[in-house]
């Protein structure tokens, strides 16, 4: 009997407590359609009854960008607290340090983290697994959360194989060409496409140099040449048009430790596609790469060398002047396209942002290394109109596929596992901040030129982003044109040195150098570069890792070898 009483009392007590649901739904929804009437747009609203506190936690000193993605939700989601947590940028190791101390004491308070460092965490199960959430629907947007992100950006931080992704990309880094809009015009250059060809720079070149500009302002000092930055970028990207092909001899075999079933064995070469050789598409064996080198299958004391590097020299071999007088002695050229005396310079997408703080720093004094300029034309600097184009194509024989750039993806989104209502209100703050609207915030406030603490690295990669006219012309020509930078790329391993051993990345350094300077022909450089790799091989085994006898079975996999590089 008490049995009976006791089930029609709790079944009496459900329906009442569905009936206040219902009703505290209904005067939620009406409550909710108010806020969206006056604050949202009509589309992508979200789930209005989301209540708890979000805490964004991430290495930045850019309070106004993320309070304001903060204000935007919230206003939103009227039930929800977003709670800045900003740690300084400059201290890095402090950041993680206070994150994994978070981890120590059980479930984080934090909820957004951002760092490409935290891949132990991810192994121990403590972090979540964007995968399946990628499926869903974004309620921001209306369409699966997946289809809002650019494809090779997504294919380059999941594993390939079990589709597990830890860190969440959305913006990138790229590398390009700025120009002045001005000089162009006087030169009489008036189309400038999204990518040109090489023979269209080199035709630039002249007529800027016939107006009486300095065609391109660039450093070739050894350092500059050796240490990385813009002379590198451009010889990485002329190196990989010219060894594309090298692929089909370093890419791993049937048996092989590497092999993948279902990518490697139905990988196909395509020099037409940018995206043939990244890691998702096919698997790189190093063993049969060095090999390759060992073997001279594939060698540099040939014509094709010679050809990459006369095209080169046709713009940047000194006595042509279309590079600063000097140059090879100078540290920082970029003053020279800041004053107006040089028509274009190579960037990253960082340029947008710090461009009109670098020319308020020249014009008042705050600017480091600005010998090469003179004291009237740094007090003269004023900000003008840029445009930007992709890395030229060299069109020759011996080129395979176009050219590409430095082109990865920035931003490392990651999430501490919680109970699952609170990790579902983590992830719709992701959703909302990777939907077009919360992106336009996010570009809107990181390129303001007031916000000090702001920036960008390259374009975003989130499609459909709309920003205002001054914003988007800083974009009109930006193309994702591909990548030269990614684990095994046959090119980029041996265009600068050999496998970023810096005895050969030296001796590359001085030798590009010389060629400019005319001290050496296209053709010795090809056979001294050749020499190089002969006389230092066996220091590239020891620092890669790899011995004479891992050389002899190249599926197996070498015990001191990680994908990453040696141990």
């Amino acid at each position: 009997m008490y049995s009976k009483f006791r089930k029609r009392f709790t079944l009496i007590l459900s329906l009442l407590a569905l009936c206040l649901l219902f009703i505290v739904s209904v005067a939620a929804q009406e409550a909710t359609e108010e806020v969206i009437e006056i604050e949202a747009p009509a589309a992508g609203a979200g789930d209005a009854e989301l209540s708890g506190e979000i805490v964004i936690s991430i290495a930045s000193n850019d309070v106004q960008t993320y309070q304001a993605l903060a204000d935007a939700y919230t206003a939103l989601h009227p039930n929800v607290t977003v709670s800045l947590e900003l740690k300084p940028a400059a201290e890095g190791e402090a950041y993680l340090q206070f994150i994994r101390a978070q981890f120590a004491t059980g479930a984080p308070r934090v909820s957004i983290i951002e760092s490409p460092h935290f891949r132990d965490l991810a192994q121990e199960g403590l972090l979540l697994n964007w995968a399946s959430y990628l499926q869903q629907v974004n309620p921001y947007t209306g369409a699966k959360w997946e289809d809002s992100f650019e494809d090779w950006a997504l294919n380059l931080v999941r594993d390939p194989n079990t589709g597990e992704m830890y860190t969440m990309p959305y913006m990138s880094v790229q590398t390009f060409w700025v120009y002045n809009k001005r000089i162009f015009a006087e030169a009489g250059i008036t189309d400038v496409p999204a990518q040109p060809t090489w023979d269209q720079l080199v035709e630039w070149s002249e007529k800027i140099k016939a107006t009486g500009y300095i065609p391109i302002a660039l450093e070739a000092t050894v350092e500059k040449i050796w240490t990385g930055g813009r002379m590198p970028w451009l010889l990485r990207s002329a190196m990989d048009q010219y060894h594309r092909d090298d692929l089909e001899l370093i890419r791993c075999q049937p048996g092989d430790w590497c092999f993948r079933e279902g990518i490697d064995d139905v990988w196909t070469y395509d020099p037409t596609d940018p995206r043939n050789d990244d890691p998702d598409q096919v698997s790189i064996n190093i063993v049969r790469h060095l090999n390759a080198l060992k073997n001279g299958d594939i060698r540099f004391d040939t014509e094709c060398t010679a050809d990459m590097m006369n095209q080169i020299g046709r713009v940047f071999k000194t006595s042509n002047g279309f590079v600063p007088d000097g140059w090879t002695g100078i540290s920082d050229a970029y003053p020279l396209f800041l004053t107006q005396q040089a028509a274009m310079w190579m960037a990253t997408g960082g340029f947008h942002s710090s461009f009109p703080k670098d020319i308020r720093a020249l014009a008042q004094g705050e600017y480091g290394g600005a010998a090469e300029v003179d004291a009237d034309d740094i007090a003269a600097a004023e900000l003008f109109e840029y445009g930007t184009f992709s890395f030229p194509n060299i069109v020759s024989d011996c080129a395979q596929g176009n050219a590409r750039a430095n082109e990865l993806t920035s931003g490392n989104l990651t999430i501490p596992v919680k109970d699952r209502a609170q990790n579902a209100l983590e992830v719709d703050f992701v959703m909302f901040w990777t939907s077009p609207q919360g992106m336009e915030i996010f570009m809107q406030n990181k390129l303001d030129p007031d916000n000090l603490q702001g920036g960008i690295s390259g374009p975003p990669l989130i499609t459909n982003v709309s920003l205002p006219p001054e914003q988007a012309v800083l974009f009109e020509n930006s193309n994702f044109i591909g990548n030269y930078e990614k684990p095994g790329a046959p090119g980029d391993q041996v265009a600068r040195g050999f496998f970023k051993y810096q005895e050969t990345v030296r001796e590359w350094a001085t030798l590009v150098q010389q060629f400019y300077n005319e001290e050496i022909t296209a053709e010795e450089f090809a056979t001294s570069y050749q020499q190089v790799l002969e006389n230092r091989f066996d220091e590239i085994l020891v620092f890669l890792n790899i011995t004479p006898e891992d050389l002899e079975s190249p599926e197996k996999q070498p015990p001191g070898w990680v994908a990453a590089g040696p141990n």
